[in-house]
Order: structure tokens, then sequence, then C-alpha cells
């Protein structure tokens, strides 16, 4: 088994295809492959939603530029995540946002046409995929209508519940750095600092390089 398969199987979307289909997928080329650099824009506003991406490793960024001019990060999507979900089979299947790499990034491309195939084929992969889609919905939206106005502290304990429900702990460990974070918050890192700080005084949190725990 190849590297790549293994790392694909890893992911429960194409782990529910099964090791045979997902190779025939591979060979076949509905799957196709993608390698984005570091820094790379994958997708530009405006674009049009030609394919569904799994990601495999890495991290894309989705973000905006603020109206004083600073990229703000909107999502973040990291291995399992799917791009495009949301969009390949609306009625106006266009990137409503910049896309870029904010790691290396190693992803799974698929077409409209191929995956109506996978889905005929793999009621297990069709019901992961509708499942995925639905527990995502609108959320890309609601961010952008709503975090831009909310003050930095209502975005950082928003994110911290957020993560520390994924995670199943008060502990978040954060996958991304406090720069990076910044950024998703649409401020500059010394704000950032300046309100756990804040934060930490006044007792609602503890917090070190790596983790933030929410007392």
């Amino acid at each position: 088994m190849t590297m790549e398969i293994r790392t694909a199987l890893a992911i429960p979307l194409l782990a529910s295809l099964g090791e045979a289909a997902l190779l025939e997928a591979l060979n076949s080329g509905a799957f196709q492959p993608r390698n984005y650099r570091k820094g790379q824009l994958v997708h530009i506003e405006g674009e049009p939603c030609v394919a569904l991406e799994i990601l495999l490793s890495g991290q894309l960024a989705v973000e905006r530029l603020t109206p004083e001019g600073d990229l703000m990060t909107i999502a973040v999507f990291g291995p399992g995540d799917i791009l495009g979900g949301n969009l390949l089979f609306s009625s106006r299947p266009v990137y409503q946002l910049a896309v870029t790499a904010s790691q290396p990034t190693q992803a799974l491309c698929i077409g409209q046409q191929a995956l109506f195939v996978l889905f005929q084929r793999h009621s297990a992969f069709l019901a992961r995929y509708l499942a995925y889609v639905s527990d995502n919905a609108g959320l890309l939206e609601e961010k952008l209508r709503h975090f831009a106005n909310l003050p930095i502290r209502q975005r950082v304990l928003n994110y911290l519940r957020g993560q520390a429900q994924r995670q199943g702990s008060n502990t978040v460990r954060l996958p991304i750095s406090k720069k990076a974070l910044a950024a998703q918050f649409g401020v500059q890192r010394t704000s950032l600092s300046r309100e756990l700080q804040k934060m930490r005084e006044q007792g609602l949190i503890a917090f070190d390089r790596q983790r933030i725990t929410i007392l």
C-alpha cells in the first residue's frame, strides 16, 4: 500500500469507499492529486468551483481583505475537510472568497460527474459526504456576516469553545500559531496577546505557548 493510499484511508470520507474502490478511483483518474506550496493562491474570489477538494494534509485558509486593507482569515481547512462541498452543486458555484495554502498541502480533487458515479455506487460514501456538508452548511457565510463585528474577546471565546468541543477538552491545543490565530481573528498579534493577558488576569483562561485552558 503506497503512502498516498494510507494517507487517504485515514480520512473518514475516503475510508468509507474502502481500499479497492479508492484505488480504482485513483487509477481511473476520477480523483486527481493536487499539491499546493505554502503561500500559493489556490482559488480567487469569483472563480467557478468545478471540483471538490478533499484535504489529505496541510492547511488551506479562506481569506478576505478588510476595508482597512488587512488580510483576515475567515476559516481554516485541514486534513479530512472538504473544500467546495457547499458550492459544487449550488445554483451559483463560485468562490466568494480567496483560498490560500497556509502550509504545504495535498488534496484529492474530483469533478461533479465523477462524484455522481461514486454516490451511485457507494452509499456509505454518499452518507458521509451529506453528513459533512450538512454539519458545515452556512458556516462560512455566518462567520463572514458576524465575525468582523464581534469584539475581539468574543471572537476568542467563540473559537476556544468550538475547539474545546471538537477536541473534547477545556484545554485546547492550538492547531495554528498565535500569529496565524490573530490573522484568523482579523487583528494584530499584539492586540491578541493583550486580550489573552487580560483574560488570564481576570481568571477566564490559562495558557502557555501551545495550549489555552478555559477556566
